[in-house]
């Protein structure tokens, strides 16, 4: 009887044995498929903090304000240690980007149309009566790009000065502290360039066309000067009368085109 009850005794804790072990085998079994659900969340918040990354960093760049690049660099090198800045580097952008946001800025302070220059053909400049209500109103200003990094900004006589006078309208000064802006927020150095038309002029100011293009850019130059603060070192002016005509002298329009000052923006060599 004892023998009996020895093995039955015997086989109650062999199933409870073989029972415990199949209990550890299926809890460690679904231990281990919940770590294989789970690690997809690991990929997901890196692929978060990249997105996050990435979209900061869009929205810093689409300003030109050099402070909130360094603000987002600064905060960056604090949390990674990866990225970094000085004083002394500027962030680089694009120049399409540069040309648009610098013309974004400048519609926002006046009402203008903005044109390429190289777009406008000789038989518009004659017969395009649309193009000739725009350049009669004032309101237009044309751009040019280089195939450089270089780019300009052409302002008609009718936005900046009166006939046959050197001193700036008021309405310009907007125009051109936003010019100042941007000059004061990269390293782009700038070339004033006064043009007239093939007219003659003689009075007591000005005794030819070309002293007056010669006044019209230092206008506008010392307005960058002493109302924006734009180092003088980053300056430069000419004047050149008619020699470098934009368009044909033999239409009104063309001479319109001609009397303009010319903003040259170039990199720092």
């Amino acid at each position: 009887m004892e023998g009996a009850s020895h093995g039955k005794n015997w086989v109650s804790r062999k199933r409870r044995m073989e029972s415990d072990l199949m209990k550890s085998r299926q809890s460690s079994d679904s231990h281990s498929d919940s770590e294989k659900r789970d690690r997809w969340l690991i990929t997901f918040s890196d692929l978060c903090t990249l997105l996050l990354t990435f979209f900061v960093l869009l929205l810093s760049m689409s300003s030109l304000n050099q402070r909130s690049f360094k603000m987002v660099f600064q905060n960056f090198n604090a949390s990674s240690g990866v990225l970094r800045y000085s004083d002394r580097e500027k962030v680089s952008l694009q120049p399409d980007m540069v040309t648009e946001e610098l013309m974004k800025s400048l519609q926002s302070v006046y009402t203008m149309d903005i044109r390429d220059v190289d777009e406008i053909t000789e038989e518009q400049v004659h017969t395009d009566e649309s193009l000739n209500f725009l350049v009669s109103s004032g309101n237009a200003i044309w751009m040019k790009k280089d195939e450089t990094d270089a780019f300009s900004f052409i302002f008609g006589e009718r936005m900046l000065f009166e006939t046959a006078s050197a001193e700036l309208n008021p309405a310009a000064h907007p125009v051109l502290d936003k010019i100042g802006e941007f000059l004061n927020s990269t390293d782009y150095v700038a070339f004033v360039d006064g043009h007239t038309d093939s007219i003659p002029i003689s009075n007591e100011m000005f005794p030819s066309n070309r002293e007056l293009s010669v006044a019209r850019a230092y206008s506008v130059l010392n307005h960058l000067i002493e109302r924006n603060n734009v180092p003088s070192g980053r300056l430069a002016m000419g004047g050149y009368g008619s020699s470098h005509p934009l368009a044909d002298n033999a239409t009104p329009t063309g001479r319109e085109m001609n009397r303009r000052v010319e903003i040259i923006m170039k990199k720092p060599r």
